[in-house]
């Protein structure tokens, strides 16, 4: 019989998510559950008279060809990792009269790594977007262990608007356009602007040069010279920085960059570094030193086994090293190193399990360094009963109670 233990934490605040996004796709059907047979079954079926936003989409287990996305209903397909998306055939001309560019560059995963902003205006308002879609995204956060949470990317003003009212939810940054296009006192209110230095592991698009097992095409949009000019209209907007970056290449850009903004005199109230899976241990030291914190989701360690389809062992050895970074480069969990989920799922109990009992040493953390990176809800307060079962290596929620 499995020993079975069982402790109490704090309501958690997840440090990184996409709030107005997952709010919005409340009401969106879902294939995240789905196998690969099921999940086109349920495309199917979808409405032909009208467009259906699709979440969930998991590009590795269903391969849409052009012949069977002319046979499916007007769809806009959303890769899971939120990097990429499919329009079927007939979606075409719902989607040409709204988000015309959408449309346009349906076959160009270039502009649409480059447009990551854009592509979640989009999004969320093909599904829309209300304080009550919102609470109950919240509300549904709670069961997990999660109070409140942050947005790493505010879809658009009206999304900025719904979060500015709702007390446990953070519209933390948003891309360049919106936040420049901000009010004055929206923009306070707002951490400052997010860039996207590369795509997704899920969507093979990630900037790692070498490791890919088949195809691959990582991409990264910006050169050297534009991102210090998108640096530059931060600092001049006194906007802090949040810079997605999971490949060596693109953490290795991101620093060489904030390095040379450093000598040119820029400054920023805040830089965070999102995801940095592959950051190696020199880049750990230059990040420390640039002042940046480290925002991680110690539910990606599990993609060191769910991503043998298509990274070799070597590289998927190197994700997350949260030993590293702690005990060799001196981050703080809570401090200098945060920790949300991605919405990757939501909740405290997969990177849980993934930190207690994950792939590799390397990769552990305690369960106080866990909740110290994630830190106690914001606008409401609880307690969280874990159940730590040592035998199965496995995490529950066995209950939540708040006040």
């Amino acid at each position: 019989m499995s020993a079975v233990r069982r402790v109490e934490i704090p309501l958690l605040h997840d440090n990184h998510t996409h709030t107005s996004l997952y709010a919005a796709f409340g009401s969106c059907p879902d294939l995240a559950d789905l196998d690969a047979a099921r999940a086109l079954e349920r495309l199917r079926s979808l409405p032909r008279d009208r467009l259906s936003v699709v979440r969930g989409w998991k590009s590795n287990e269903l391969v849409l060809d052009a012949a069977t996305l002319a046979t499916l209903p007007p769809a806009l397909l959303i890769n899971r990792s939120l990097h990429g998306f499919l329009l079927s055939d007939a979606a075409l001309p719902f989607v040409e009269g709204v988000v015309p560019d959408l449309a346009a560059h349906r076959d160009d995963a270039a502009w649409r790594e480059a447009n990551v902003p854009r592509l979640f205006e989009a999004y969320c308002g093909l599904a829309g977007i209300d304080g009550a879609k919102l609470d109950a995204f919240l509300d549904s956060l709670l069961p997990l262990g999660i109070g409140s949470a942050e947005d790493l990317a505010v879809a658009s003003v009206p999304a900025f608007r719904v979060m500015r009212a709702n007390p446990r939810a953070s519209a933390a940054f948003a891309g360049p356009k919106l936040f420049a296009s901000l009010p004055p006192e929206d923009r306070a209110a707002c951490s400052g602007i997010k860039l996207f230095l590369d795509g997704a592991i899920g969507a093979r698009t990630a900037a790692i040069e070498a490791g890919w097992l088949g195809e691959s095409s990582p991409l990264m949009p910006y050169a050297d010279e534009a991102l210090l000019g998108e640096f530059a209209a931060a600092a001049s907007l006194g906007a802090g920085l949040a810079i997605h970056a999971i490949g060596p290449l693109a953490i290795e850009q991101a620093l060489r960059c904030l390095e040379a903004a450093r000598r040119d005199g820029l400054s920023f109230p805040l830089v965070r570094l999102e995801h940095v899976q592959f950051i190696s241990r020199d880049q750990a030291f230059r990040a420390r030193e640039l002042g940046a914190v480290l925002s991680m989701q110690p539910n990606f360690t599990s993609d060191t086994v769910d991503y043998r389809d298509r990274l070799d062992g070597e590289t998927l050895a190197r994700n997350n090293p949260f030993r590293m970074l702690i005990d060799a480069a001196g981050f703080v969990p809570g401090k200098d190193l945060l920790f949300g989920s991605d919405g990757m799922p939501h909740g405290i109990a997969h990177p849980a399990g993934c930190s207690l009992f994950p792939p590799l040493p390397g990769q552990r953390l305690s369960l106080e360094e866990l909740v110290a990176g994630y830190g106690p809800a914001r606008g409401v307060e609880g307690v969280v009963t874990l159940e730590i079962d040592d035998g199965r290596r496995e995490v529950r929620v066995a209950g939540v109670r708040l006040g």
